[in-house]
This record gives C-alpha cells, structure tokens and sequence, in this order.
C-alpha cells in the first residue's frame, strides 16, 4: 500500500505544480492584458479561477496524504496518554472518511451531474459540472489517503493489543 501511495504522491505533486505554472502563466496574461494593452481577456479570468479552485482542491488533498502538513490544533492531544492519542487520531480518521466520502465524493458527483448541461458564460466548451468535477476527485483522493492512515492504525492497533 506505502508503494501505491507513494506513486500516487508522485502523480498529484506533479499535477499541483503543473496547474500552479499554467495558473501563474494565466494571471500574468491577465495582467498584462488589462495594464499593458487595455484590454482584459475574459477567458484568462475566468481560467485563472478554474484553475485556482482546482489547485486549491488537489494540493488540499496532497497536503492531506502528508499526514502531519495539514492544519491541526492538537491542545487534547497533548494533553492526554498515548493510548488516548491514538484513539483519538482513529476517530479522526474515520469522521474525515466520513466526510471525504459524503461531502466531497457525493457531493461533488451530484454538483457535477446538476452542472453539465450549463456552459461556462466566458469559456463555453468548458461546462460547469467539468470545473466542479475537482471536487469528487478531491474527494476520492482524500478517501484514499484517509483509508491508508485507517489501516495503518488498525495495525498499530493489533500490535497494541497482542502485546
């Protein structure tokens, strides 16, 4: 399972920096555009906000796979033994496969299918359901990574228990 990980860290760190050049490529074309000539493209808005939403979405994903990069508030978990620690962590886990899998996953698929018969006004071959198709992949990456930290601590768990 660590192998599969890390390949698919591989992959997503690609795609993260892949959107953040095209992204950054894409505002100082708008830039340029609006200062420069006077004339703000459209299409380069509205692109630099699809591919915002889409780096923000998979990076949150990546940076959750790093278990540990992600933002935590960890005053209980200090503050208690290790065997409460790791329960804790468990439980975390679980209620965020819960939500990548309900909010993220379901969700999304429902925002994307509600979203592809509308066009997008600034760039019409892109429908609204192919930018909110981010979600459910975010999603699915997130349910993946939680499902490794999952087994991860069931085995720490049975190591645990048959000590």
């Amino acid at each position: 399972m660590a192998r599969i990980k890390d390949i698919v860290d591989k992959i997503l760190a690609t795609i993260c920096v892949t959107l953040f050049a095209v992204l950054t490529a894409t505002v100082f074309w708008q830039v340029l555009t609006r200062y420069a000539f006077n004339k703000p493209s459209a299409i380069s808005e509205e692109l630099g906000k699809i591919l915002f939403v889409w780096l923000v979405l998979l990076s949150a994903a990546y940076l959750f796979g790093e278990k540990g990069g992600h933002m935590n508030i960890g005053i209980i978990e200090e503050k208690v033994n290790n065997h409460i620690r790791f329960a804790l962590g468990l439980i975390t886990q679980i209620c965020i496969f819960g939500f990548a899998g309900f909010i993220l996953l379901n969700g999304g698929f429902s925002a994307v299918l509600n979203g592809l018969s509308q066009a997008n006004a600034a760039i019409p071959i892109i429908s609204t359901g192919q930018i909110y198709m981010a979600l459910p992949i975010s999603g699915a990456l997130i349910l993946f990574y939680s499902f490794t930290f999952i087994l991860a601590d069931v085995k720490h768990l049975k190591k645990i228990i048959s000590k």
